[in-house]
C-alpha cells in the first residue's frame, strides 16, 4: 500500500523538477548570434564622444540629449536635423576589453530581429537610427560603417 502512494508523489516531483530544469540537464546559455560578416572590424571607438565627433566631421551637427558611460562602454542619444526631419541616433560603444565581436553582434541581432531596428555598425559600435530611412545618410558620414536592415522572420 505504501508503494502505491509514493509512486504518484515521486512522478509529480520528477515532473516539477524537470520543468525547473533541475532534471534532464542544463542546456546552458543560448549561443551568440555572430557579428554579420559584412560589418568591418574597424574603426573602433573608445566612447560615444568619438562617434559623435565623426558624425560632426561627416557633416551632421549631432546634439547629444542623453549620455551614459560605465565599465561596459558608453551610450548616447543624439539628434540630427536632416532633410527637415529630426533623426534620432541611439549610439552604443562597447568595451573591447569586456565584449567579444560576437557579443556585439548578438546585441545588434536582438534589435534587428525582435524590435526590427535599422542599425549602422562597424568595429565595436552601432547606432540605431530612427527613422531608419536615414541610416544610409548616417553611414555615409561614418567611414567604414555599414547599414544593417531589420531582420523579419517569415
Amino acid at each position: 500500500m505504501r508503494a502505491r502512494k509514493s509512486i504518484p508523489l515521486l512522478l509529480c516531483l520528477v515532473l516539477t523538477l524537470s520543468g525547473c530544469g533541475l532534471v534532464g540537464g542544463d542546456r546552458g546559455p543560448k549561443p551568440l548570434t555572430p557579428m554579420p560578416s559584412e560589418v568591418p572590424t574597424g574603426p573602433e571607438y573608445a566612447s560615444v564622444d568619438d562617434v559623435v565627433a565623426a558624425l560632426v566631421k561627416g557633416g551632421f551637427d549631432c546634439k547629444v540629449t542623453l549620455r551614459n558611460e560605465n565599465e561596459f562602454g558608453s551610450d548616447a542619444t543624439c539628434e540630427v536635423q536632416h532633410r527637415g526631419t529630426t533623426v534620432y541616433n541611439q549610439i552604443q560603444v562597447l568595451s573591447t576589453a569586456r565584449f567579444s565581436r560576437d557579443e556585439v553582434g548578438d546585441s545588434i541581432a536582438t534589435g534587428r530581429r525582435a524590435y526590427r531596428h535599422t542599425f549602422v555598425a562597424a568595429g565595436n559600435w552601432f547606432i540605431w537610427v530612427r527613422p531608419g530611412v536615414y541610416a544610409h545618410d548616417m553611414a555615409a558620414a561614418l567611414p567604414g560603417s555599414v547599414v544593417l536592415d531589420p531582420i523579419v522572420d517569415k
